[in-house]
């Protein structure tokens, strides 16, 4: 930087914070006939020093939450104070986003407690249950723990019954005699576990008899040269030598030490329940919803910015689009959010045949099979306008008038096609891959809406008055008897169906759950030409059913909160989009 103007040999006197140029007083009035917006960013030097001098760090508040009064003096302090504005806007943007951080640290905390508490009370049910089996399994070990030391006692008469008889090296018919044959030689180091009560169930488990078993243990806890209870040396001195007096004084003892009419030795005659163990697996889609609904995180548009001295919050501002396909190998995106604005597409892919083969999941629409392409499915994004991708159906066979639905997780659900029935075939959206899931019994055709809710996948079939549930658990079906004859249809995820039947001119809303018929106030879709119905939300506070078809002329609104009809986009391209694909999308 030169400390003095080059053309003017002028010394510097102004700066310009709109361009970030130092200027001398001649430079400063070409400027500013030049740029003339840039008159209210410039400043002398004198004015910047008069204002550091009179600068007080105490009058530097947060003002962000204040009412604006002193809106003029601001703006026209921004003239004299460039320094002490951006100074006061950083200190402002440092506390607003303080302040944010800390409220989000709340939030975060409060979803954190939230999952804390169903954790602890899957903890609680866990244990509830747990708590008479591990009562039984404590009887059962100390039960256990009371026949062994029967068992040692016994054991130990033997071992000496056969010392006293000098028939520590019997034989092999000896053993048949009940003598104890202690082959395993191998030398085994002696720790406190090989004591416990697992160790031994451990071993009774693997002993194919109980003299296996004293073989395995013959080291430790059955280990004949330890005398657990008999001191020999003063059992002979006391009965003289005589083995018999001695064999039955240790019996004896044996019987007041273990009463028989108070120690359990049978299974059999513990007092302990019996218990039969069933499993289902929950309906985690119906488990989702559930938790979903007892939290509940929504974005709120904020005024505030994150920098005030730089950007704006946007606050992802979603929009709601409809996205309907035509025979031309395109499609009309129409912004509802915008003023119903519209913008035409061309995509490399026809879309004839796919009418309720399409569901939108976030910024992305998948289209599986159609009439031109059955053994191909696209995936577009509405955000880029562009196809994402486009793959070959693989693992299952393709079709057209393939019915879909997204379980809101990893799956999209194929149901029946123009030509392949009774099956229900998966499409991981993650892996790109397809399955066959289930084989619908006969008599079921192509399917004009599919929907999954609370667990269970509902389905409307073409030109029948049928529709069936599918429980997704346990796979069992269930048929509703329904009054209509569905030619097209849609739902709004939330176990309504709107069905159109242009034969006999009726829209109906089917509610899964009632199974009640609530007949609809759309005499005009119902009397158009060949209409195809797709369900968008557009707001909080409405939805509607809207329908496009051979021409404009089959383009209908119908307002579920008004029940009321109503023809539009009549001055679009006229398209022909019957039994072409549309959805409602948001992102």
């Amino acid at each position: 930087m030169t400390l003095r103007c080059l053309n003017h040999q002028k010394s510097h006197e102004f700066i310009c914070y709109q361009c970030n140029s130092l200027m001398c007083s001649k430079c400063i009035t070409i400027h500013i006939r030049d740029h003339p917006d840039h008159s209210d960013k410039i400043e002398h030097i004198d004015e910047i020093k008069d204002s550091l001098s009179t600068l007080k760090l105490d009058d530097i508040i947060d003002t962000t939450t204040t009412n604006n009064n002193d809106s003029t003096n601001s703006s026209t302090n921004n003239i004299h104070s460039q320094i002490k504005n951006k100074i006061k806007s950083l200190w402002e943007s440092l506390r607003s986003s303080t302040s944010r951080y800390q409220a989000l640290s709340t939030t975060e905390n409060d979803i954190k407690q939230h999952f804390e508490q169903l954790h602890q009370y899957l903890i609680i049910e866990e244990h509830k249950l747990q708590r008479d089996i591990i009562n039984d399994k404590h009887t059962i070990t100390n039960q256990i723990d009371k026949n062994v030391k029967h068992l040692k006692y016994l054991i130990n008469i033997i071992m000496l019954f056969n010392k006293l008889n000098n028939n520590n090296n019997s034989s092999s018919d000896n053993n048949s005699n009940g003598n104890i044959n202690n082959e395993d030689t191998s030398i085994i180091t002696d720790t406190t576990t090989l004591y416990s009560t697992t160790t031994i169930m451990e071993s009774i488990t693997t002993s194919s008899s109980l003299q296996s078993f004293i073989n395995h243990n013959n080291q430790t806890l059955l280990n004949d040269k330890i005398n657990y209870y008999f001191n020999i040396d003063e059992l002979l001195k006391q009965h003289s030598n005589d083995s018999s007096s001695i064999l039955l004084d240790i019996i004896h003892k044996y019987n007041n030490q273990f009463n028989e009419s108070t120690t359990i030795t049978d299974n059999n005659n513990l007092t302990l329940s019996s218990y039969k163990l069933s499993i289902k697996q929950p309906d985690f889609n119906q488990l989702n919803s559930i938790i979903e609904q007892s939290i509940k995180l929504d974005n709120i548009e904020s005024t505030e910015s994150i920098n005030t001295t730089t950007t704006t919050n946007n606050n992802d501002n979603k929009q709601s689009y409809i996205f309907t396909t035509h025979q031309l190998d395109g499609a009309t995106l129409i912004n509802t959010s915008n003023n119903n604005s519209i913008e035409e597409l061309k995509f490399d892919y026809q879309f004839n045949g796919t009418y309720s083969s399409i569901v939108s999941i976030d910024e992305y629409i998948y289209i599986i099979g159609g009439y031109h392409n059955p053994n191909k499915w696209i995936k577009i994004s509405a955000k880029s306008k562009s196809i994402e991708h486009i793959g070959d159906i693989e693992g299952i066979k393709g079709d057209y008038f393939i019915s879909v639905c997204y379980d809101g997780q990893d799956h999209i659900y194929l149901l029946n096609g123009h030509n392949i029935k009774n099956r229900i075939d998966r499409f991981n959206i993650k892996t790109m891959k397809f399955e066959s899931y289930h084989q619908l019994p006969f008599g079921y055709d192509r399917q004009v809406s599919s929907m999954i809710f609370k667990g269970s996948l509902y389905s409307i079939s073409y030109d029948q008055n049928k529709l069936f549930e599918f429980d997704l658990t346990n796979r069992t079906i269930t048929d509703h008897e329904i009054d209509i004859i569905p030619f097209s249809a849609c739902h709004d995820n939330n176990g309504n169906f709107f069905i159109l039947d242009r034969s006999n001119k009726r829209f109906i809303k089917y509610n899964v759950e009632t199974k009640q018929s609530i007949n609809l106030n759309a005499v005009p879709l119902a009397n158009a030409y060949f209409p195809f119905v797709m369900y968008h939300r557009e707001s909080p506070t409405s939805s509607y059913i809207y329908s496009f078809g051979y021409s404009s002329k089959c383009n209908f609104k119908y307002s579920i909160e008004s029940n009321q009809c109503e023809p539009i986009f009549r001055d679009i391209i006229n398209h022909n989009r019957a039994w072409c694909a549309s959805t409602s999308i948001t992102f």
